[in-house]
């Protein structure tokens, strides 16, 4: 259905604006009249144009605050605020991003907008699963246990992805503090040494050659190396940005050694745990499945949720669709299907991701005990190598000093 932008004047004499999603321009015109407003403008909103108004509004907002105010937004329902008092309240009480956010869920309220349609104009901060959350609980009068429901979810995942985030940052740090350190070396420290190793001529060992030769060639085409590493970093900043490009790389990663357990036990509970939300909530089992597809970022596994989607919609049980795909290991297809068979599958779902949460979570303690130490050796390596060929190369100039 076609989207409009509208300006109008309430009764008070203010001014008001924001996007709706009608049939015509005379439906737009006939919902502000129904509000009491006098119209002004409507216009059809191009694509571009909602994009830009979304980024907008998701870039100056974190995750983090969202869920904060989910979670206050929530409190404020349960005190009997209705839903606009309750925005407005927390529009008054908030930073810079999340006011601007604010507004545009109550412009679009005030344009006729339920709370779903209204949080799914922003799909960088709310994701479809939550959206269809709260579509849900909107129907059946329940929408303070179902935004409880999802400020659970997001905070979880957000401890999950700081456990993930703190596993990788250490070897990182390691990593780029030797790489540093490597750079300042034979950019500095070597060639203070270099007139002394040119008297040795062809005499040096293989080691001190290397370093010298390295050094040479670092200090000869500085700026083309820095030039790349620029590019590199900007590169993968816009590469990481696309959904598709990270589903690649995410797929990767997952297929190395160490990782793919890990990475199986994260989708299983992210994938597990979602369902379960959603049926809970309301949410019915074909439309959690399409919702689930969007979640999934290997293209590889959102075709084949979508393959189960497809054949649950068909009338086809879900255990047995689940069953032919690599998307759960055979443990939590087992449990999902004892719960589709005895009708408690949210129940279930809910046991089954706590189960992977908590194998993950070892997996991940695990991982961070190897890494370290790992990271540890390597850095040790390359720079001990540097001093060995460097102190080596000196003591075959005393040698043949004496």
């Amino acid at each position: 259905m076609p989207q409009f932008r509208y300006r109008a004047v309430t009764r008070a004499g203010e001014f008001v604006a924001g996007e709706v999603e009608a049939s015509s321009r005379q439906e737009v015109l006939r919902r502000i009249e129904y509000l009491g407003h006098m119209a002004i403008e409507a216009e059809a909103a191009t694509s571009s144009m909602l994009a830009r108004n979304s980024a907008l509004v998701g870039g100056a907002v974190k995750s983090r605050d969202v869920t904060i105010f989910l979670r206050q937004l929530a409190l404020l329902l349960g005190a009997r605020l209705t839903l606009e008092a309750a925005l407005q309240t927390l529009g008054n009480d908030t930073g810079k991003g999340l006011t601007r956010f604010t507004g545009s869920l109550l412009e679009s309220i005030s344009a006729g907008d339920s709370f779903a349609d209204a949080l799914e104009r922003h799909p960088a901060l709310i994701e479809p699963a939550h959206v269809a959350m709260v579509r849900a609980g909107e129907a059946s009068g329940n929408l303070v246990s179902v935004l409880r429901a999802i400020v659970e979810d997001r905070t979880q995942r957000q401890l999950l992805a700081e456990r993930i985030g703190s596993a990788v940052r250490y070897p990182c740090f390691l990593i780029g503090s030797a790489t540093v350190i490597l750079i300042f070396f034979l950019f500095y420290v070597v060639p203070q040494f270099e007139p002394v190793f040119r008297d040795l001529g062809g005499r040096l060992n293989a080691g001190a050659a290397f370093v010298v030769a390295a050094s040479n060639w670092l200090r000869g085409n500085f700026n083309l190396v820095l030039g790349a590493f620029i590019v590199g970093i900007l590169g993968a900043w816009l590469g990481l940005r696309q959904r598709q490009t990270r589903g690649a790389i995410i797929a990767v990663l997952a297929s190395l050694p160490g990782i793919a357990v890990l990475a199986c036990d994260r989708r299983a509970a992210r994938l597990i745990s979602t369902l379960g939300l959603l049926v809970e909530n309301g949410v019915a089992l074909p439309t959690a499945l399409k919702i689930l597809s969007d979640v999934v970022t290997a293209p590889r596994h959102a075709a084949a949720m979508q393959r189960v989607h497809e054949q649950v919609r068909n009338g086809r049980r879900f255990a047995d669709a689940l069953a032919e795909t690599d998307l759960l290991p055979p443990l939590a297809v087992r449990m999902l299907r004892v719960g589709d068979e005895t009708g408690d599958l949210a129940q279930i779902a809910r046991h089954a991701a706590q189960f992977y949460e908590h194998k993950l979570s070892t997996g991940l303690d695990r991982l961070m005990g190897a890494i370290g130490p790992m990271a540890i050796i390597v850095v040790s390596f390359l720079i001990g190598s540097l001093i060995v060929s460097i102190m080596s190369a000196l003591l075959s100039i005393t040698e043949l000093a004496t």
